[in-house]
């Protein structure tokens, strides 16, 4: 009975914390997501041990690469139906399932092009960031770094377009948020 009222409570916050997070207007979320960009930009430029005028160039210049980032993100559309609610191919008229590859294509060619774009960007800020930083620096910067269990440390929502949760995916499901918590599909923390 104990564990019954404890879930029920953990369940309630969750989705008060969700209904929440729902109701932020777009321009909360810009406001946000800008704080939340600029806090990683001071972070990065402390564990870069940069000071003075280094810092408040990489700062600017992080927060623009950022946006301009941010900006390349594709636009969330419904994924394919997968697992056991799914049409099978064998299911599908010959019209259907040549629609289905002609849409796989599609949603592949998008996402090149996506990354073409983010490609260029970082080209871009790669030449920016040598300015105040060593090579090994803008490598660390560029490249995503992993924790333990293989997943990205740094800005939510860099992905290009491929990533769950953050700003652009929504929630994920189960409880402890966004990212999945335990019970979501998001799998487990």
């Amino acid at each position: 009975m104990r564990k019954t009222i404890i879930m029920a409570v953990l369940a309630l916050i969750g989705s008060t914390t969700l209904c929440a997070q729902e109701r932020m207007s777009a321009e909360e979320l810009q406001k946000a997501m800008a704080e939340r960009i600029e806090k990683a930009a001071e972070r990065m430029a402390k564990d870069f041990s940069l000071k003075d005028e280094a810092k408040h160039t990489f700062v600017t210049t992080f927060v623009a690469y950022q946006k301009e980032m941010f900006a390349t993100n594709q636009p969330r559309t419904q994924r394919p139906e997968q697992g056991e609610g799914a049409t099978k191919p064998e299911d599908l008229s010959a019209e259907d399932a040549t629609a289905k590859i002609q849409e796989t294509f599609t949603r592949q060619e998008q996402q090149i092009a996506t990354m073409q774009k983010r490609m260029e960007v970082q080209k871009k800020y790669a030449e920016e960031f040598s300015k105040v930083l060593t090579p090994q620096q803008v490598l660390k910067l560029l490249t995503p770094q992993r924790n333990q269990n293989g997943r990205g440390q740094g800005m939510r929502g860099q992905g290009g377009g491929e990533r769950r949760g953050g700003f652009e995916g929504g929630p994920r499901g189960g409880f402890g948020g966004p990212r999945g918590g335990f019970g979501g599909p998001g799998g487990g923390f």
